[in-house]
């Protein structure tokens, strides 16, 4: 196979339209940057990419022992409930966290080499859609074990995830970049994370705090509007509602739109700074 590498004049700034175009055209180099960061991540391991498997398996299986077993909620299938929006979760915050530190990590290969830098932190994104498909088919297992209903509402699930891509890919543009100047935003990064997974109806049903005084915190949260729509997927067998799926459509389109204009505005410095 032939590869490409493309030279990208610093500073150079592209429309919305053109980027999209070179992406399509040169998606080799994305492919093969996703299955670098797909592999890395279970590199010099006996089981490998079975890993990729095994993780979520354990996750379900050990969320489903403590709220079912030892937490009880009163809630029909609660784990099933629960995993609808961990899963999606951390597949986000695991793709927010190692994307956020692709161009510091790559310093070597980006003073040596001209290509399209923004793949970096895309690659890392599509590497955990990657893993959440997986765990997606491991979930429908699981929620046939606990005789949960499942109908055309899944149809639905690649629309979210790939919202959710475009709103964490928008997201991963600004951090990995801002992380070249600001090297403390690591940490930063994780506590925010931390903060936002409390008032996201991950582990609760947002009907459960709607009255709470900080209730518009949880309003205000683009992730939980994702999440409820993975939760009346999985676990209410029920569609999207279509109000919050269009804003948080519209308002990750914004954030990808605006994440890429602050990648490539501070682009040209990555070489001088990693």
């Amino acid at each position: 196979m032939t590869r490409t590498v493309m030279v990208i004049k610093a500073g150079e700034m592209e429309s919305v339209g053109s980027h999209l175009r070179r992406l399509v055209r040169h998606r080799d180099l994305l492919l093969l940057l996703t299955q670098k960061d797909l592999k890395a991540k279970y590199k010099s391991t006996f089981l490998g990419f079975l890993w990729s498997l095994l993780n979520p398996l354990l996750l379900m299986l050990v969320y489903a022992a403590v709220f079912a077993v030892v937490v009880r909620f009163r809630m029909e299938r609660y784990p099933v409930f629960l995993l609808a929006g961990v899963l999606p979760w951390n597949a986000f915050i695991i793709s927010l966290s190692t994307a956020s530190l692709t161009i510091v990590g790559n310093g070597y290969l980006i003073r040596r080499v001209s290509f399209p830098r923004e793949y970096l932190p895309l690659a890392s994104v599509l590497s955990g859609v990657v893993n959440l498909c997986l765990s997606f088919v491991l979930l429908v297992v699981f929620a046939l074990a606990f005789r949960q209903p499942l109908g055309q509402p899944l149809l639905a699930l690649p629309l979210l995830v790939l919202l959710q891509t475009v709103f964490t890919t928008g997201l991963a543009f600004v951090l990995s970049a801002l992380v070249v100047y600001f090297r403390d935003l690591e940490n930063l990064i994780q506590i925010g994370l931390m903060v936002v997974f409390f008032v996201t109806p991950i582990i609760y049903p947002f009907e459960a705090v709607q009255h709470a005084p900080v209730a518009w915190v949880l309003k205000a949260n683009p992730m939980g509007w994702l999440i409820t729509d993975y939760q009346r997927i999985w676990h209410d067998n029920q569609w999207p509602n279509p109000g919050t799926l269009l804003l948080f459509a519209v308002f990750s389109v914004i954030v990808l739109i605006a994440g890429w204009f602050v990648f490539k505005t501070l682009e040209p410095r990555f070489p001088e700074e990693v």
